[in-house]
């Protein structure tokens, strides 16, 4: 029996320090991934940007599939404590796979 896996979308502010290694998508996707509510960071769209003294403040919309079976109000409370979160927007449980994006054909030769 195939189980479908949950898939959560959410949209929430991280801080993301100055110098931390790899692009800012990489330091939001490692502020998200660290929060515990997360097994696979599927995608990470950046929102807006902030730049700061000692950090830049990313508003991201995040899709992941989630640790464990745990309601939306458990795993908005799991990101609302992880560190580096400034705050969570909303949080929603989606079915199915995400919306097909639209690409430029590829061209060869």
């Amino acid at each position: 029996m195939n189980r479908q896996t949950a898939t959560v979308v959410a949209t929430l502010t991280v801080r993301v320090p100055l110098g931390a290694s790899g692009s800012l998508v990489d330091g939001a996707a490692r502020v998200v991934d660290r929060t515990g509510a997360v097994a696979r960071l599927e995608e990470l769209t950046v929102r807006t940007v902030a730049p700061g003294l000692n950090d830049t403040t990313v508003d991201c919309r995040v899709r992941f599939e989630p640790a464990d079976d745990a309601s939306d109000e458990r795993v908005r409370a799991r990101l609302e404590d992880g560190v580096g979160v400034l705050a969570v927007e909303a949080v929603d449980s989606v079915e199915g796979d995400p919306p097909v994006v639209d690409t430029d054909p590829v061209r060869t030769g």
